[in-house]
């Protein structure tokens, strides 16, 4: 299991064309809380096996990455949102240590929202 590095081209057919959940990072390599972010976020894709599938978007990669992020709604990195059936259902915003984001997920993934 691994995480998907995509830009805007591929986020249409592999986030919201995911037959499964689609977990997204946004972030920058600038960012310290990224930074601290990225061995959290790693760890996901071991804890949720094939049932999710991971992917990150470096912000600054290219103007339309950015684009895309401001018209989601990013405000800040690291933003993580969730996709259930191609749609947005959820966002953890920000650095969270692994138990943290691993409850938020939970909390998502286990939301009528995202089982509908």
């Amino acid at each position: 299991m691994e995480i998907f590095d995509i830009d805007v081209d591929s986020f249409d057919e592999v986030v919201k064309g995911s037959d499964v959940t689609a977990v997204l990072e946004f972030w920058i390599r600038s960012c310290s809380f990224c930074q601290k972010f990225k061995p959290v976020y790693e760890k996901l894709p071991g804890i949720y096996g094939g049932r999710v599938k991971f992917f990150r978007m470096n912000m600054m990669k290219s103007i339309e990455n950015l684009r895309l992020a401001e018209g989601m709604g990013v405000e800040q990195t690291p933003t993580t949102k969730v996709f259930c059936g191609g749609r947005e259902v959820g966002e953890i915003v920000g650095f969270k240590q692994l138990d943290e984001t691993v409850k938020d997920l939970n909390t998502i993934l286990d939301s009528k929202s995202c089982r509908s």
